[in-house]
């Protein structure tokens, strides 16, 4: 797998993911649980909330997969009421510093997803991903932007 097949994965996803933003705040537990499902889906083992190795032990990685080409340890921000607009960068930008902490797999990839609704958060997500230097993509569809950003 790589960024872009994840970035597909969530995007064919995006009815649904509408449909959990319109029920309100706190929709990042349910995108978690709904990641780990299309994985699954898709063949691919998956489990969420892995600890992170001590001294970190205390800290969660929201997914882990696995194929057959490698692991993926993700972080997930989506934006939401307490996370809106360019704060859902902020957030996303928060676990880049966090996921550095957390093994890199080999092979595989570190990756922090962030999922933003509002015209603010795709533009900031976009803008993020235009500059080379951060080693992002960013893919949209329905009115939902997805940044995936490799550490």
């Amino acid at each position: 797998m790589n960024n872009q097949n994840l970035a597909y994965m969530i995007l064919n996803d995006s009815a649904r993911i509408s449909e959990a933003i319109s029920t309100g705040a706190a929709w990042e537990i349910w995108m978690q649980v709904e990641l780990i499902l299309l994985f699954r889906q898709g063949g691919i083992q998956a489990t969420r909330e892995v600890p992170y190795p001590p001294p970190n032990g205390n800290w969660h990685l929201d997914a882990l997969a696995q194929d057959n080409d490698g692991r993926y340890a993700i972080e997930l921000k989506v934006e939401s009421a307490n996370n809106s607009g360019a704060a859902v960068l902020a957030s996303a930008q928060q676990d880049v510093n966090k996921i550095v902490h957390y093994p890199a797999p080999n092979p595989g990839s570190r990756w922090v997803v962030a999922i933003g609704y509002s015209v603010n958060a795709r533009n900031a997500l976009q803008g993020y991903a235009n500059d080379q230097n951060n080693y992002s993509i960013y893919q949209e569809q329905n009115s939902i932007g997805v940044l995936i950003i490799t550490v």
